[in-house]
């Protein structure tokens, strides 16, 4: 497995298997985000984990975590899921994790 940053400066990880344990792995916090918003991402070869922490219009905070697989489709867990807290050991729990508390599914196939 090797840390690299991609061509739009964008920590990510390559060589990660479905097995690599999750705790292995770093989330960076993404900037320009709305002021009272804060997002991780944890960029890998087997799609990207998402945490979002922010205020809703309707003036309370909720965190979401969302799953974008390679070939496209996204997975969002709304109303405080936090991936990073979910007690996954590898990142193939984590994703099925993302996927089992989705209340949002966006195109594609993969299962």
């Amino acid at each position: 497995m090797e840390k690299y940053i991609n061509e739009f400066d964008q920590e990510c990880y390559r060589g990660v298997e479905p097995d690599t344990l999750f705790s292995s792995l770093e989330f960076h916090e993404v900037e320009n985000q709305l002021e009272d918003n804060i997002q991780w991402a944890l960029h890998t070869n087997l799609g990207s984990l998402t945490v979002l922490d922010r205020m809703t219009e309707y003036g309370y905070r909720d965190t979401e975590t969302g799953y974008r697989a390679t070939d496209g489709p996204f997975w969002l867990a709304t109303g405080m899921y936090d991936v990073r807290s979910s007690g996954a050991t590898t990142v193939s729990d984590a994703i099925a994790w993302v996927k089992k508390y989705a209340n949002t599914r966006i195109g594609g196939l993969s299962s």
